[in-house]
């Protein structure tokens, strides 16, 4: 058995979220439902979702009462990249601010009284559209009051906040083919505030079974400068076959900077199981390791190699 213990930054590194100084807008419509506006793509992880959520939360709607726009900055401003384990900290944040900021403009018109039903809220959003025209607050970042990271002494808050993880891994090692398969995976994951129970355990579950493929699979052969196994036929994946069981636990800790304490996720699953791994089969074989791909070659080369300084040593 193999534990890792780490961190991981949530947004972009040092002063990037300041040079970003990304945008986010909230629209509502004619009728009646709103419209989340950022540039984040969605690609598989729930970013959709979760804003949705986020902005329904905020002014206490219906998830169906909010869209998401396409990312398509002819329409949508800069909230940045879809990167660094920032969207739900970062963007979903802005997102908040900018919901809460339609049921401002709501209020100070006198167009929706402090208390209301979702309903009240769509009958509000259309008369005030119909009397103004087109609806949108924006909420732009603002880096929080005593993070800041200094570029010329390369000193200070290189993060707002990081999400942490303890994984362990319990592999077997095929002593005929010098194989490793996981046998079983256990992760938890401290996320600040899980948003989505379902679309959070999926992401780190399928982020786990690539970092498996990257611990002990997938190997880059590069020759005069072109990767030589670019196919499927050469470049060994771990398929459903390959992963073993995948629990995953939550604990929840809170952030001050992201929406409704949330931290990154994305990016975690990518940084421990490789250790983990490596460390489990330290443990099964008493073998040091420090590279990967760990290949039945390696663990070959390694295992014939202790052979021999152990025969050495009895010689002398």
């Amino acid at each position: 058995m193999g534990i890792a213990a780490f961190l991981h930054g949530a947004g972009f590194t040092g002063s990037g979220e300041r040079y970003l100084s990304s945008v986010v807008g909230v629209e509502g419509g004619a009728d009646g439902r709103l419209r989340v506006l950022v540039s984040s793509t969605e690609f598989g992880q729930g970013t959709k979702t979760v804003l949705s959520q986020i902005a329904a939360e905020a002014l206490g709607l219906r998830y169906e009462d909010v869209t998401v726009a396409q990312a398509d900055t002819t329409e949508v401003p800069n909230s940045g990249p879809t990167v660094a384990s920032r969207t739900a900290m970062i963007v979903g944040k802005l997102v908040q601010l900018a919901a809460l900021g339609i049921r401002q403009t709501l209020f100070s018109s006198g167009t929706l009284k402090e208390s209301y039903s979702p309903e009240e809220f769509r009958i509000a959003c259309q008369n005030y559209v119909a009397a103004h025209g087109p609806f949108r607050s924006w909420s732009h970042y603002e880096e929080p009051k005593g993070v800041f990271w200094d570029d010329e002494k390369y000193r200070g808050e290189a993060y707002a906040a990081f999400a942490w993880a303890v994984y362990i891994a319990e592999v077997a090692v095929d002593m005929v083919t010098y194989s490793v398969s996981v046998e079983d995976f256990v992760a938890l994951q401290e996320v600040g505030k899980v948003l989505h129970p379902v679309l959070a355990q999926g992401q780190i579950i399928g982020g786990i079974a690539q970092a498996i493929g990257f611990a002990l699979y997938e190997n880059v052969a590069w020759q005069n400068g072109r990767m030589q196994n670019g196919q499927m036929t050469n470049y060994i994946m771990p398929t459903s076959a390959d992963l073993p069981p995948i629990r995953v636990y939550f604990e929840e800790l809170g952030n001050v900077h992201g929406a409704f304490g949330a931290k990154g996720i994305g990016e975690l699953p990518m940084d421990g199981p490789a250790p983990a791994i490596v460390n489990a089969v330290k443990d099964a074989l008493g073998v040091n390791f420090n590279s990967i791909p760990l290949l039945p070659e390696d663990i070959f080369h390694a295992l014939a190699a202790k052979g021999e300084e152990a025969y050495l040593k009895g010689v002398k």
